[in-house]
């Protein structure tokens, strides 16, 4: 061997020490999603109904920063962040999240995201370039994302790392329902009707600050539900007709000689409904059929400082049972055996208006409804 032909051996064989499984052709596997536990910070901009926002186990205020891997959560209040790339992030009562470098982990509840700010729970990823999105996580552990405007990129995860190389993508005016797992069950259309309730509902009503992305989110509501507007009361859409339980409570009403009670204005109704359905999946998870009485009193001061003409007063439970079983007369015939629900709802002589919410599950239905009463004057 002559002395190149030896030096580039050497090099060869030194180059193979210091870079093991080199000029192999060995496949490259996909490196894993950073874990959302890592540097990033977030801003409290906006606290509203009460001070209930809390940086892990300390009430924050305002102009307070949480560092990542420290967890924000809500109680009976909302709040807004900003976090340190400028997105804006805007949670429900009873939500949390944990900060991270490359996406913030959903726990539990609702968050509203404006910007360059990807979402995570514990089997997903929500990759963004920067869009206008909503992510829910519910008790049993299922998602659900619906994006306003924008793109996002739905990654199943696995310890971390993403399970399929190939993420399904979410666009504007598109839902998706994911399980507990990170599969994606179904993708479907966002109605015009569905739009308006969440502008009208806690993730935009009453918040002063506006969102990172504003102006990006109107361009796309006016392309895609013309005559909507964030940060405005949307259109009321129709009142629904009374639901079957409604129905049995006022044919009980009127046998007794009671005036019907009336259905919930549709603003009320969407307010009554973000109430009882996360009642009501704890309800299903925990198989625990009582009241929740700290998201009970959330509503009532809600509606009290909106200085609403209602205000809810009482509320009924029809307690899980197999789907096939629901029987909306044989409900309320079992209320009434009971003083204290038919003190509720037959005697009690201010209460006008009913909203029933029903949710179903595995082949199990519960349901729930609140009275409401004219508010004082």
């Amino acid at each position: 061997m002559t002395a190149p032909a030896a030096r580039l051996a050497a090099s060869t064989l030194l180059l193979a020490a210091l870079l093991p499984g080199a000029g192999l052709r060995a496949p490259v596997a996909a490196a894993p999603l950073p874990t959302p536990l890592a540097a990033a910070s977030a801003v409290v901009v906006e606290i509203l109904d009460g001070d209930q926002l809390y940086i892990d186990t300390h009430q924050a205020h305002p102009r307070e920063r949480a560092l990542s891997p420290q967890q924000v959560r809500t109680e009976a209040s909302r709040g807004q962040l900003r976090f340190d790339n400028g997105a804006s992030g805007r949670l429900n009562r009873f939500s949390r999240i944990r900060l991270g470098s490359t996406c913030f982990l959903l726990g539990q509840g609702e968050v509203l995201i404006s910007g360059r700010q990807s979402g995570c729970t514990r089997s997903s990823r929500l990759s963004v370039r920067g869009t206008n999105y909503v992510l829910a996580v519910e008790p049993s552990g299922e998602a659900v994302v619906k994006v306003l405007e924008g793109e996002v990129q739905l990654h199943r995860l696995r310890d971390g790392a993403p399970v399929e190389q190939t993420p399904v993508p979410l666009q504007a005016g598109q839902k998706a329902r994911l399980s507990a797992e990170g599969l994606v069950r179904a993708i479907s259309a966002l109605s015009a009707a569905e739009v308006a309730d969440l502008l009208a509902g806690p993730l935009f009503r009453g918040f002063r600050t506006p969102l990172a992305d504003q102006a990006g989110l109107q361009q796309a509501l006016q392309r895609l539900y013309p005559g909507l507007k964030a940060g405005t009361p949307p259109p009321a859409p129709p009142s629904a007709p009374p639901d079957p339980l409604t129905a049995s409570i006022n044919a009980a009403r009127t046998h007794a000689g009671r005036p019907p009670l009336q259905v919930l204005p549709a603003a009320l109704a969407q307010q009554n409904s973000t109430y009882l359905r996360p009642v009501l999946e704890q309800v299903l998870s925990s198989n625990n059929c009582d009241h929740d009485l700290a998201r009970w009193q959330a509503i009532q001061a809600e509606t009290a400082q909106q200085h609403a003409s209602l205000i809810p007063t009482s509320e009924v439970i029809a307690c899980p049972r197999g789907s096939g079983q629901w029987n909306p007369t044989a409900i309320v015939s079992q209320w009434l055996t009971s003083p204290l629900h038919t003190g509720i709802l037959l005697n009690r002589p201010r209460a006008t208006h009913i909203g029933c919410v029903r949710l179903d599950r595995g082949g199990r239905t519960v349901a729930m409804c609140t009275l409401w009463s004219p508010a004082a004057p």
